[in-house]
């Protein structure tokens, strides 16, 4: 019973999570449009003013994502394009970016050996990466960010890689692990509940990916997400996917770099 109890407690904490770094986002674009920083004319800010309606849909997306989840109805999966969707992402975060005196790219390849239609509940994969680019947001002082679209042999990989301050050797088995937060967290002026990089992990459990990370110190992390080829031109789940469900974890099962 109490294990259930902190369950839902931390179901309830990882969408107040997220919800809250979208409208926190939005409110940071309004206040940049306000300033100006984006110039006067409705040309000039059109681009900004999308990525603030994507981020509040977003928001209200999560919202109605839990409501469906707390009815136990079955999670929607439907096939759509990584690279559009990628670009939306970076779209997205790309003024959050700026405000940080950061720079944000997007990397792709020319081709890709199967295309990149990917079968997925879209939201749930959406919260993902947004925790991974607002995380290397928040970890890079100063420098660049890189969102990128790969094949690796027959899979289809998304990487996001920073410059940032980088995780020690002897924390990367704790970075997954619940409302855990690095020991610099402090020192950087950063805020937290320690869940971003929980839900990342939930997120590609429940939906058959694999998750990577490297980090050297001072000098950087990249993650790595692996959507493997199904059949057809498709990747990602077959039709097994499990909820998103959160669940109390023990420090040892978060002792490898792949997970």
């Amino acid at each position: 019973m109490q294990q259930e109890v902190l369950s839902k407690q931390l179901d309830l904490s990882a969408l107040l999570h997220d919800v809250s770094n979208s409208f926190k986002g939005a409110s940071l674009i309004v206040n940049q449009l306000i300033d100006g920083a984006y110039g006067y004319s409705l040309e000039e800010i059109r681009p900004f003013l999308i990525a603030l309606r994507d981020t509040n849909d977003r928001g209200m997306s999560l919202v109605e994502a839990n409501r469906v989840s707390q009815e136990a109805k079955p999670v929607t999966v439907a096939q759509f394009d990584m690279l559009s969707f990628l670009q939306t992402t970076y779209s997205l975060f790309k003024p959050i970016a700026q405000y940080h005196s950061l720079n944000l790219h997007y990397e792709t390849q020319s081709s890709y050996k199967h295309g990149t239609q990917v079968q997925d509940d879209s939201i749930s994969i959406d919260r993902m990466l947004c925790n991974l680019v607002t995380n290397a947001i928040k970890y890079t002082l100063a420098g660049d960010i890189f969102l990128r679209l790969l094949n690796q042999e027959d899979d289809l990989i998304i990487e996001i890689e920073d410059t940032g301050c980088g995780i020690a050797a002897e924390q990367l088995s704790n970075i997954f692990i619940p409302l855990w937060r690095a020991p610099n967290s402090n020192l950087l002026h950063q805020s937290g509940m320690g869940l971003g990089l929980y839900i990342a992990l939930c997120v590609a459990h429940a939906h058959g990916l694999r998750i990577s990370v490297n980090s050297v110190a001072k000098q950087g992390t990249k993650f790595t997400i692996i959507f493997p080829y199904k059949d057809d031109g498709i990747y990602g789940v077959d039709g097994r996917m499990l909820p998103f469900v959160t669940k109390t974890s023990r420090k040892s099962e978060f002792g490898s770099r792949k997970f």
